[in-house]
């Protein structure tokens, strides 16, 4: 897994987010979405890493340019 990891927001950043979408959450709320994202995304930062940089994401469309 890669070591170089984008820190966390504050909860003061993450208060302003919410705020943009019209919503005014609780510290405890904002305090779980943290946990959250600090459980998450290192997991996904590992598949990330172990997935080959020539694989396209799932569901998006590649033609075929020998098909034509």
């Amino acid at each position: 897994m890669s070591t170089d990891s984008t820190p966390l927001p504050s909860l003061a950043e993450l208060r302003a987010l919410a705020r943009l979408q019209g919503v005014e959450p609780s510290d405890a709320d904002l305090e779980a979405v943290l946990g959250f994202l600090g459980t998450v995304l290192p997991t996904l930062r590992a598949l990330e890493d172990r997935t080959g940089r020539d694989i396209p994401p799932a569901g998006m469309y590649h033609p075929d340019p020998e098909a034509t």
